[in-house]
């Protein structure tokens, strides 16, 4: 028994400030907003993200009623995507507790029976395409599949029913069965960071990419940016990569870019570069250091 904790502890002692802190931050999240606790959540009736406080409902035609009926979710989607145009994907990657619970349950799984689903399919297509019928379906009268196959239901109630018998009752039937299965299983604790999903199916984590990319381009804009004076292209972190958002190229002037549509800002990158040349700065900034030519372009190649 000593031996495993003491591989444990060392493990912990090991993880890099930047991640101590962001996985602090996602037990935050899960514990303001998942059930059983999900102490905001309750304060705003109900016993997790799905309810009052849901963003996704105030996407697409229903925008105006979920404004006045669901109030508080529509300014968490609103704060959600402008917070990202300004600091980067912080909600996302740092408090949500729908990719926060199936990452944590993704480090209990083997990397060699993980997915990496970036790598396999293109990401932006699929992920832009489910975003587009989530804003369509409710309009031909088919908003009930949007809400039976949505991440932000059934994986709060997948973790939900661990302590709720009322919960797991209901999780073992129909659509929920197979939305658990989807989005907490096979694009969950089976994908390579825990977050399929939120790569491919997930419609706020679509918009939020939108706001990513764009915010990447203005120069007051904290993103987390490559230094080129710094960098030694040795490809560390474009292999450590878990959304495969950064490309080597040592014959390139900007010898390593990132891709804001892939990137999740989970800064694992920034973490394990052995240079420092990774850093979440703006691009002003970056240009006061030192000069213009050695601040990363801002990069979005046709999506892979």
């Amino acid at each position: 028994m000593r031996k495993p904790l003491v591989h444990i502890i060392d493990r912990i002692k090991g993880i890099k400030r930047t991640q101590r802190i962001r996985y602090a931050t996602m037990a935050l999240g899960i514990l303001a907003l998942a059930p059983p606790v999900g102490f905001i959540a309750q304060s705003f009736g109900g016993a997790s993200i799905c309810g009052s406080l849901c963003p996704r409902m105030a996407i697409g035609p229903s925008f105006m009623r979920e404004l006045f009926t669901r109030t508080a979710g529509v300014a968490l989607l609103f704060l959600w995507i402008g917070s990202t145009l300004f600091f980067g994907r912080w909600i996302c990657s740092h408090v949500c507790p729908v990719g926060a619970l199936t990452e944590f349950g993704s480090k209990a799984i083997p990397r060699r029976f993980k997915i990496n689903y970036p790598r396999i399919f293109n990401a932006p297509l699929f992920r832009y395409g489910f975003l587009g019928a989530f804003i369509l379906l409710p309009t031909f009268g088919y908003a009930s599949i949007c809400c039976g196959y949505c991440s932000f239901s059934a994986i709060p109630d997948l973790f939900g029913a661990i302590f709720s018998p009322g919960t797991r009752a209901l999780s073992v039937f129909g659509t929920r069965l197979i939305s658990i299965g989807l989005f907490g299983v096979l694009l969950g604790v089976l994908a390579v960071d825990g977050r399929g999903h939120c790569h491919l199916t997930c419609p706020i984590g679509a918009l939020d990419t939108i706001s990513n990319a764009l915010g990447a381009k203005m120069p007051f804009a904290r993103r987390v940016r490559i230094h080129l004076d710094k960098c030694t292209a040795c490809g560390l972190c474009a292999r450590e990569c878990p959304t495969v958002a950064i490309e080597v190229d040592r014959a390139a002037e900007a010898k390593t870019k990132i891709d804001y549509q892939h990137c999740n800002h989970c800064r694992l990158c920034e973490s394990i570069c052995p240079t420092g040349a990774i850093q979440y700065s703006t691009l002003n900034a970056m240009k006061k250091e030192k000069s213009a030519n050695v601040v990363e372009l801002v990069h979005s190649p046709d999506a892979r």
